[in-house]
């Protein structure tokens, strides 16, 4: 005889309404007490059972006199509540992928890290961190675009000379776009300086590895972290058309 109960069991059938349902169509109707015999399980459990296959359709309940037996639906039903189930998986699965771009985005794998800092003293941890990821991960390119007067009318120049000379240890090399007056060289760096006539943005953005730093200079200096490798690619296709753009433009260089 063909085993029917992986089948059932597959359909999300527990072994209980399995044997409940089986022992029901074989031997017809009978009350609680006839099914718990057959089953060996307890009252309590058989009535939980028979509670769950009649919502399913596949249980139904007649009077004879004072007692009510039970009996099993024809296996025709539970044909069609399989069909049923199967409508339901694929309406499922349609919704699993239309939700699937979401659920890739709240993958540990490449989900954003966005921490807040406040202070100058976060500007130069920033700096720190380049250097310990430059020891750590070998060649690195520092990306940024800032507006040089306001960084430095914000934080004494003096205070970026130590980070600064441990940078240039380490060779880091800068390639960035810049506003405001030009000053000396620190790091070995490819710098376009944007025309005069370029609004005032009072920022910065920086960027190596996967990580995208903005800093705000007016008021209380702000700085945002945000690690996402993805983003971090995005950004640096940007950053690398722009030099294009400037080449052809010719933004000042040095």
């Amino acid at each position: 005889m063909y085993n029917i109960t992986p089948v059932l069991q597959s359909l999300g059938f527990l072994d209980s309404e399995i044997k409940t349902y089986l022992s029901a169509l074989e031997h017809g109707p009978g009350t609680v007490l006839d099914l718990t015999k057959k089953t060996h399980f307890s009252r309590q459990a058989t009535y939980a059972v028979i509670e769950s296959l009649t919502k399913r359709g596949l249980m139904s309940s007649v009077l004879r006199g004072k007692k009510k037996y039970f009996v099993a639906e024809d296996p025709e039903k539970l044909l069609a509540y399989a069909e049923r189930r199967e409508v339901d998986i694929k309406e499922k699965v349609g919704d699993l992928k239309r939700a699937l771009p979401e659920l890739k985005l709240k993958a540990s794998g490449d989900r954003p890290v966005i921490r807040l800092y406040e202070g100058k003293e976060s500007v130069l941890a920033v700096l720190n961190d380049l250097a310990d990821h430059r020891f750590k991960e070998g060649n690195v390119i520092l990306y940024e675009i800032e507006d040089i007067d306001t960084l430095f009318n914000a934080i004494d120049h003096k205070d970026f000379i130590p980070v600064l000379q441990k940078l240039k240890r380490f060779n880091i090399k800068a390639k960035g776009f810049y506003q405001g007056t030009p000053r000396g060289k620190t790091l070995d760096s490819i710098r376009y300086f944007l025309p005069p006539d370029v609004p005032k943005f009072k920022t910065s953005v920086t960027m190596y590895g996967n990580k995208i730093i903005f800093h705000t200079f007016e008021g209380k200096i702000n700085t945002i972290v945000i690690e996402s490798q993805s983003l971090a690619n995005t950004l640096r296709v940007l950053f690398e058309l722009g030099f294009k753009a400037g080449e052809l433009q010719h933004f000042q260089k040095d």
